[in-house]
């Protein structure tokens, strides 16, 4: 193989395909970077872990065709610290490239080894703009669980009926889901959850697309593949059914307030140096007749804090409202959100909060679930125009147990239900029957803050 192409064409495909390279490969193989030369002038190359497989291509001024299977971070490395025009030259398994300055020679595996390309049968074709499939990624990957136990969790849940199809992903306390309208319709209803970490490689691959790019996504029984103008994202499916999330989204809302976004955002900022560093738990008490957000965070070793940001509520209700969040969440939720305002929707303190965006590409909402503060919180805190020093600790007082899981109570509770009528035991499911089982002996998080509560 021999051919000459410019510096940047080649360290373009090569950062791509090095995105599916394992740190810890599990064959010597898999170290590598497969680089293909054609005669019709087109070089690919193609990197895998097996879970995941990225191709790429690019035109060069090919003189031989041929393949090289190289080590991928030496020869990423070697081509990022150079620049020009590049001659590759391959006999047996080394490679010698020469730039204008000089030359090295790198030795590589045999190129029969390397696996080939995944290919599933009878896929399903769906098309997709590739900025809206990246706002997709950008509004689902950061609430994936990252405990692989339950592995479904670990990867954003797809689903399509007939023209409309939507984007899931939870880990049992936030929920994230986006929304959309496909121009083609689908007799069967479709689902699949892919792997968030293969995601997370196609979305920086999305990112630099162009605008009126479209993701041709074809999806077989254990394979799905998103293809792009010259390059290839294929990953493996995870196996299991996801949790029914849409059930668990409230329908109606007693509040809805608007806020404007980096406002909010700052202000949780500011309270949140004041904040416990274990529960990182804000009051926020909504204010209808001043309209505004009040938020109020304390630290018992340190001090506490009190902010408030204009909002417009949008209610039939007179009496404000106190709900306890975690600000790490809230915050998590905001930094994925693009627009200048968002609208907060809830019901009572102890039900879930949605946020979601107003406007933007694709239909889309956050869901995180509330902190248990301590009854009659709205009567303790004092109004929003009384200084910090003003306030007394025992208007910032709330229970020790703060963290209400019954977001990840109630995806538990599909999975079980799923194994009853199913019959079967996965093993997801048999790490829930014997979390729940251990948890027997003792009370719930929420019945203890009452008996807490109760005795104050």
């Amino acid at each position: 193989m021999k051919l000459n192409i410019e510096q940047s064409k080649l360290a373009e495909i090569l950062e791509t395909a090095y995105l599916a390279i394992s740190s810890k490969p599990t064959d010597p193989i898999l170290g590598n970077i497969l680089l293909i030369a054609n005669e019709d002038g087109i070089v690919s190359a193609t990197g895998t872990n097996l879970n995941l497989t990225i191709h790429t291509t690019t035109t060069a001024n090919v003189e031989t065709s041929g393949q090289v299977a190289l080590p991928a971070k030496l020869l990423t490395d070697t081509i990022n610290n150079v620049r020009g025009e590049i001659t590759l030259e391959v006999e047996n398994q080394a490679c010698i490239i020469t730039h204008n300055s000089g030359k090295c020679r790198l030795i590589g595996g045999k190129p029969d080894e390397f696996p080939t390309l995944p290919k599933g049968e009878n896929p399903i074709e769906v098309n997709l703009s590739a900025k809206k499939l990246q706002a997709a990624l950008e509004g689902t990957l950061y609430c994936t669980n990252g405990d692989e136990t339950k592995l479904v969790l670990t990867g954003v849940n797809f689903k399509i009926d007939t023209n409309k199809w939507q984007a899931a992903s939870t880990n049992g306390h936030k929920l994230a889901l986006v929304t959309g309208i496909l121009d083609s319709e689908y007799s069967d209803p479709i689902d699949f959850t892919v792997p968030g970490k293969s995601l997370s490689e196609l979305n920086k691959i999305l990112s630099q697309s162009a605008d009126t790019s479209v993701c041709n996504i074809l999806l077989s029984n254990k394979t799905i593949e998103f293809s792009l103008p010259n390059t290839k994202v294929i990953s493996r499916l995870l196996e299991g059914e996801y949790p029914k999330i849409n059930s668990l989204i409230p329908r109606t809302f007693e509040y809805e307030f608007t806020l404007e976004r980096k406002g909010f955002e700052s202000a949780l900022k500011r309270v949140s140096y004041l904040a416990e560093r274990k529960q990182k738990v804000v009051k926020i008490l909504w204010e209808l007749e001043a309209t505004q957000a009040t938020l109020y965070t304390e630290a018992t070793d340190i001090g506490d804090a009190v902010d408030s940001v204009l909002m417009k509520p949008a209610t039939s209700h007179s009496e404000n409202i106190s709900i306890g969040l975690n600000i790490d969440y809230l915050l998590e939720g905001l930094k994925h959100i693009s627009t200048d305002e968002i609208v907060v929707r809830c019901n009572k303190p102890t039900q879930p909060v949605i946020i979601c965006p107003m406007g933007g590409l694709l239909n889309q909402l956050y869901l995180v679930m509330p902190v248990e503060i301590k009854q009659g919180f709205e009567n303790k805190s004092t109004p929003s125009k009384t200084t910090t020093a003003e306030k007394t600790p025992e208007a910032l007082e709330t229970t020790e147990t703060t963290v209400v899981a019954e977001l990840e109570e109630a995806i538990n509770n599909t999975q079980t239900s799923q194994t009853e009528s199913n019959g079967e035991t996965s093993e997801v499911e048999t790490s829930t029957a014997e979390a729940k089982a251990s948890n027997k002996s003792k009370p719930s998080s929420r019945t203890r803050a009452k008996k807490e509560a109760a005795s104050v």
